[in-house]
């Protein structure tokens, strides 16, 4: 293996570990939108638009799904790479 190809997983595998990191924060920050809004739905259900409320909660649980696809990707990417990694030494 060359140094070259060495340096290339390295920055490879760093940028999969970023990805990963950034949307692990964003799926907590949807995760806590997810139970905030369960909470105000619970507390005031009778003084909100119903269909208005669901709609919003499927789009959050939505998101919650398309970053958890994301995040799937991420990591299946980054063993791989860590595999061919461990192949090239």
């Amino acid at each position: 293996m060359t140094s070259t190809n060495s340096e290339d997983f390295a920055s490879q595998y760093a940028q999969l570990v970023r990805q990963e990191h950034d949307y692990v924060n964003q799926l907590v920050t949807c995760n806590k939108l997810i139970l905030d809004a369960m909470d105000i739905i619970a507390k005031q259900a009778g003084v909100l638009d119903m269909g208005t409320v669901k709609q919003a909660a499927y789009h959050l649980h939505a998101m919650e799904q398309d970053l958890n696809r994301k995040l799937f990707k991420v990591r299946l990417e980054k063993s791989i790479l860590a595999n061919q990694m461990s192949q090239s030494t």
